[in-house]
């Protein structure tokens, strides 16, 4: 009798460390899916030139000299289509040569103690970019218009130019968890209020990110101006460190320094809410 009891108890206990290990196996394997998506998620939120529909809400506090301050409030449309620039001219592959239409809507409310005729709260300039972007084995590159609309509302948060231009980025994908690469933006005017120069500026981008496990990233990708027309240019030192909590959901944090041009001096702390949608198109 004693012998069955002993049987039972080691059958159970067999059977007991059975179900624990399939229940750590089921875990182990569900958590490496999870981190899985998390990481693509980190992927598509820090690739700029990724297939999928964002829309980024971004507000940025600057802290300057002489105690003036800027808020600023920008909203960001990233909507990829599978055509080649134009709506009407349909890619083959979209899965290798697709458009990034992009639209940015910046709100920025400024007060300078020193300078009171730079107090203005509103909409400022409308920027809009329409990029071809071509994978390739390593990564891909992309290249296309750009335009920036004035709006003058009111006028010390605007440019007050009409300003076309060219843009063009490479990125280097190729190592995973890795991205690098650079873009530029070259604008110049050819319209608006003629009590303000012409201008002639271009915008680069170095870009270095990193994909860490369950979803979190680090990354280096402040944008430098170059204002060839006054001879001035500005240089920011940034890092952001950032989640993706899900599949379609990202958000970073990115203390910048300005250590050279015009605005030296300024420390900006940067935030964003990315939202990310399976486009329309595929």
């Amino acid at each position: 009798m004693s012998g069955i009891i002993v049987n039972i108890i080691s059958t159970c206990r067999r059977g007991l460390w059975m179900f624990c290990v399939l229940v750590n196996v089921q875990f182990t394997l569900a958590q490496e899916e999870e981190n899985k998506v998390l990481d693509e998620a980190a992927a598509n939120a820090t690739n700029p030139v990724a297939f999928v529909t964002k829309l980024q809400v971004q507000p940025n506090f600057a802290w300057k000299p002489d105690n003036a301050r800027q808020v600023s409030l920008v909203t960001r449309l990233i909507q990829p289509a599978g055509n080649i620039g134009l709506p009407f001219i349909r890619s083959k592959d979209p899965t290798k040569i697709y458009t990034l239409y992009r639209l940015e809507l910046p709100v920025i409310s400024q007060t300078y103690p020193q300078k009171p005729s730079l107090n203005a709260t509103g909409l400022s300039d409308i920027g809009l970019v329409d990029l071809i972007a071509v994978k390739q084995k390593w990564g891909l590159w992309g290249a296309g218009p750009a335009l920036i609309i004035p709006t003058f509302n009111p006028a010390p948060v605007s440019a007050g130019k009409w300003c076309i231009g060219l843009t063009g980025l490479i990125l280097n994908t190729k190592t995973k968890g890795l991205q690098f690469g650079m873009s530029v933006q070259q604008y110049y005017s050819f319209a608006g209020s003629g009590n303000i120069p012409a201008r002639n500026f271009m915008l680069f981008q170095p870009i270095l990110n990193k994909i860490l496990d369950q979803g979190y990233f680090i990354g280096i990708s402040p944008f430098l101006t170059f204002d060839w027309g006054n001879g001035t240019y500005n240089i920011p030192v940034s890092v952001n460190f950032g989640k993706a909590f899900a599949k379609n959901l990202s958000a970073f944090i990115a203390p910048q320094y300005v250590i050279s041009g015009p605005n030296q001096g300024d420390f900006i702390l940067q935030f964003q809410i990315n939202a990310m949608f399976p486009p329309s198109v595929k």
